[in-house]
C-alpha cells in the first residue's frame, strides 16, 4: 500500500502521524512545492521582526521524516492527477502511483483587483520564501500600506513597529477582526494599535496604489489619499484547486470533502486549507491540523468522522493579548457573561443551554486553555444560570472542573 500526499504543511504532517500511529508499514511519498521541510506558518507573521530561521520554524526535525520513513521531497510539486490509473503527474516531469492520495496542497494569498497592485515594493506573505524580499524592503522603506485588517495584517502591522517603521492598516470592513470580535473588542483593539502609531482607516477599500515602476502612495475609495513606499496585502485566500481541474474531483471554492474527507472520488481525499466542507475553507491551522489527521486515520483504515471544531483566534501583538473562540456574538446565546477589569481589558463568555459556545478575552490569553476544554468538552454548567454569577466567579469554578 502507498499513500501520496500533495502539499508539505501541518496537514500533511497530522496525516502522516495518524497513519504510523496506524501502521507502521505503509509507504508515505510527500511532495512539496516549497524547498524546505513542514514549517509553522503561523510564526512567519509573529517572527517576522525578530529575524525567521527555518529550522526553529519546522513543525518537526528533518530526522522524524526518516525515523518514520517518509519519503519527502521538497522542491518537486504534483502538477497533474490521473484518478482512473492512480497516478500522478510531477514538476520534474516523473510519475507516481499512488492506493490512496492525500491533496493538503493548500492556498495562496488572494489578490484584490486593485489598480497597480503589480508596481515594484507591494508584497504578500504566504510562505518562507516570501520572507527575505520582504524584510530587504523594509530596510529601505519608512513608510508601508497593509491591506488587509484581519490578524496576519495588524501582527504585520506590529513587526514593522518593531522595526521601526510607520504602519498604516485599510480594511475593508466596517470595524477590525469583526468575525473574531463583537463591537466593544474591535473598538479597544483598534485603540490599542493606534496607541503604538499605527494608522487605522476601517470601511475603506483601496482603490489605487500610485507611482511609476515603484510605489508612492495610495488612494482609497473614501478619497483618502496619502504616501507610503512599501505595500503588504493579506486579504483572504485562495485555495489552490487547479490541481484537480479536469480530473471530475468536485470543486466550489475548495475541494469538496465529507465527513471523512473524502472527495467524490475514491481512494481520493483533501484536508486543509484547499479543502472545502459544509460551505467553509476556514484556512486554520487546527482546522488544518485536525482534518489532516481524520483523513490520515482513514487512508490507513481507521474509521474516524471530522466535526467543525471551535474557531480560535489567538493574538499576541502591540504588547497586547487577546483570544476568541466559537460564537462571540451571541445572538442564540440564552445567558452571556461580562467582565470589563480595566480600560484596556474585557472580558466576555456566550452560553447556551448550559454549555459554553464562545468566549472572548481582551488583555488576556491565560484563561484560554479552560474556556476551550470548557468549549470541547461540551460540559454542562448549570450553575451559571442559577444566580447572578460574576465571570470572575464563573472562571473559579471552570477551574475546579478540570
Amino acid at each position: 500500500m502507498k499513500i501520496i500526499i500533495a502539499g508539505a504543511g501541518i496537514a500533511c504532517v497530522s496525516a502522516i502521524k495518524a497513519i504510523r500511529a496506524q501502521n507502521k508499514e505503509i509507504e508515505i511519498t510527500v511532495y512539496g512545492e516549497e524547498p524546505y521541510y513542514p514549517y509553522k506558518r503561523l510564526r512567519l507573521t509573529k517572527d517576522l521582526a525578530s529575524g525567521l530561521e527555518e529550522q526553529k520554524l519546522l513543525i518537526e526535525k528533518q530526522a522524524w521524516y526518516e525515523e518514520n520513513r517518509i519519503n519527502l521531497h521538497t522542491n518537486k510539486k504534483m502538477v497533474g492527477i490521473d484518478p482512473d490509473n492512480r497516478r500522478v503527474f510531477l514538476s520534474d516531469g516523473t510519475v507516481d502511483k499512488y492506493t490512496n492520495l492525500l491533496l493538503a496542497n493548500g492556498a495562496s494569498n488572494a489578490v484584490l483587483p486593485i489598480k497597480g497592485i503589480d508596481k515594484k515594493n507591494v508584497f504578500t506573505l504566504r510562505n518562507l520564501w516570501n520572507t527575505g524580499p520582504i524584510l530587504e524592503q523594509v530596510k529601505k522603506s519608512e513608510d508601508v500600506l497593509i491591506i488587509g485588517g484581519g490578524i496576519l495584517g495588524l501582527e504585520m502591522a506590529w513587526s514593522l513597529t518593531k522595526l521601526g517603521r510607520k504602519a498604516t492598516v485599510v480594511e475593508a470592513l466596517p470595524r477590525l477582526m469583526p468575525r473574531q470580535l463583537d463591537e466593544e473588542g474591535s473598538a479597544l483593539l483598534q485603540k490599542i494599535v493606534e496607541v503604538h502609531g499605527v494608522k487605522v482607516h476601517t470601511g475603506s477599500l483601496v482603490k489605487e496604489i500610485t507611482g511609476g515602476g515603484q510605489v508612492d502612495g495610495f488612494i482609497t475609495n473614501k478619497n483618502l489619499s496619502q504616501a507610503c513606499d512599501m505595500v503588504i496585502h493579506s486579504t483572504g485566500i485562495s485555495p489552490n484547486i487547479q490541481l484537480v481541474k479536469d480530473t471530475g474531483i468536485d470543486t466550489n471554492r475548495g475541494i469538496l470533502v465529507n465527513e471523512r474527507m473524502e472527495t467524490n472520488l475514491p481512494h481520493i481525499y483533501a484536508a486543509g486549507d484547499v479543502a472545502e466542507f459544509q460551505g467553509m475553507t476556514p484556512g486554520l491551522w487546527n482546522v488544518a491540523s485536525l482534518q489532516g489527521e481524520i483523513a490520515g486515520c482513514n487512508m490507513a483504515g481507521l474509521e474516524r468522522t471530522y466535526a467543525v471544531p471551535a474557531v480560535a483566534t489567538v493574538m499576541n501583538a502591540f504588547n497586547y493579548s487577546m483570544f476568541s473562540i466559537g460564537d462571540i456574538q451571541g445572538e442564540s446565546a440564552d445567558l452571556v457573561l461580562t467582565q470589563e477589569v480595566d480600560e484596556n481589558s474585557y472580558r466576555k463568555i456566550v452560553f447556551r443551554e448550559e454549555k459554553i459556545i464562545g468566549a472572548l478575552f481582551m488583555g488576556s490569553i491565560r484563561e484560554f486553555p479552560a474556556i476551550k476544554r470548557g468549549i470541547e468538552s461540551k460540559a454542562n454548567f448549570p450553575e451559571a444560570y442559577e444566580k447572578e454569577m460574576e465571570l470572575s466567579e464563573f472562571m473559579l469554578l471552570l477551574n475546579e472542573k478540570r
